[in-house]
């Protein structure tokens, strides 16, 4: 089976798939990329929404039964399956920190630890936030100096976390935090469920260049966190990390859906400002819709590979860096179709399709910085697929 071939089963899961869409979605407000709730009523119908995807079997099939799964390995194709079908929606993407959390409690948690929290997120009960990049630690997260300290049966924990995603929001954060010397690196990471309430834990919500605040800093100011909250081992945190960023396979799927999106909304866009006969504009739609199908065949290729047990460590890098460049294009080719009107946002007076272009605009370059900048990303496929040596500072 070629990588752009229909999948047997493919169109009855996404026909399920949009029957629940049509049953239960929320109506949100569509904007781009991973945006956090505008209000509690906007929060609320979000945990809705992800309790009814885990109790309808779309999220969770991998699950034990004892918590509410059906014990059997999830199709990674079905991940991408359900991504489009929320993509084309317009609905936001089910690859939260939650989705992140679970697989590490699911991993590494103890019996008490996926008690207290499993059933509260199959149920929309509880919201995660990732706790992961501080100021100084981005993508290189052993750099990270937040510090945890252990004082009898507490770890007294000190630092500050930044870009957290839907922090504002949640019950509790997935955290990462030193126990070892600095010196130790990856090996004195731990991972920490955080209770998002507890004293000494400040949010300070960043408001972007889109006029939102998904994001927020995280200060920790000696907070006390319970032993028994510290995920897997002492010194285990880089692991579970990278196992539980691995098991977040579709967001470069729901990503090239949300390509096609934009793609139908850039001819559409063409004819409304009268250019769409013109050959030049034509071919630059038709080079976009040619390396869309790129994106979309990238992602099929590695699920194929996937299902094979012949991943290969430039697949990742060379999905994200396709997608997030070309997101950055056409989102900027959108605004220059517009002329002067590219200058109106919403609130203003007729912005063409409502303004999206302009949201469009301001947030695509968080994706070529979020989940590893674009030159880490080219860095990584110089040396793990043309075996060119290690940059300088790397």
């Amino acid at each position: 089976m070629s990588a752009g071939e229909a999948r047997p089963g493919e169109r009855a899961y996404r026909e399920r798939v949009r029957d629940l869409i049509a049953a239960r979605a929320p109506r949100l407000p569509q904007r781009a990329g991973f945006r956090s709730p505008d209000d509690q009523d906007e929060d609320r119908l979000l945990r809705r929404w992800r309790a009814d995807l885990y109790e309808a079997g779309f999220l969770g099939e991998d699950w034990p039964p004892e918590w509410g799964g059906r014990g059997r390995p999830s199709d990674p194709y079905n991940e991408l399956f359900l991504a489009d079908e929320l993509a084309r929606a317009g609905l936001p993407p089910f690859t939260d920190q939650t989705h992140l959390a679970a697989f590490a409690l699911l991993t590494f948690g103890t019996d008490e630890q996926k008690r207290a929290h499993l059933p509260d997120i199959r149920d929309g009960r509880q919201t995660w936030c990732q706790l992961f990049s501080e100021p100084d630690a981005g993508s290189d997260l052993a750099s990270l100096r937040t510090r945890a300290r252990r004082d009898g049966d507490e770890y007294v924990i000190d630092g500050q976390k930044v870009w957290s995603s839907n922090a504002e929001w949640s019950d509790f954060g997935f955290l990462l935090a030193r126990t070892g010397p600095p010196e130790s690196r990856h090996a004195g990471i731990s991972a920490f469920i955080l209770p998002m309430r507890l004293p000494g834990v400040t949010l300070r919500p960043i408001r972007e260049i889109t006029g939102s605040t998904d994001f927020s800093e995280v200060f920790l100011d000696s907070v006390r966190v319970p032993a028994s909250l510290l995920l897997g081992d002492e010194g285990q945190g880089w692991p579970i990390a990278l196992e539980s960023l691995g098991a977040e396979r579709s967001g470069i799927g729901a990503g090239a859906a949300r390509l096609r999106d934009m793609l139908d909304a850039l001819v559409r866009l063409a004819d409304e400002v009268r250019v769409l006969e013109d050959s030049a504009v034509l071919r630059d739609i038709g080079g976009f819709a040619a390396r869309v199908e790129v994106c979309n065949l990238l992602v099929r290729a590695r699920l194929a590979r996937e299902s094979a047990g012949e991943e290969r460590p430039q697949d990742i890098p060379v999905g994200k860096l396709s997608y997030s460049e070309l997101n950055l294009e056409i989102a900027e080719y959108g605004l220059d179709l517009q002329g002067p009107r590219s200058l109106l946002v919403k609130g203003d007076e007729d912005p063409a399709q409502g303004g999206r272009w302009q949201d469009d605009f301001l947030y695509a370059r968080t994706f070529t910085v979020a989940g590893g900048a674009s030159e880490l990303m080219r860095d990584l496929i110089a040396e793990r697929t043309l075996g060119m040596p290690r940059g300088r500072g790397r």
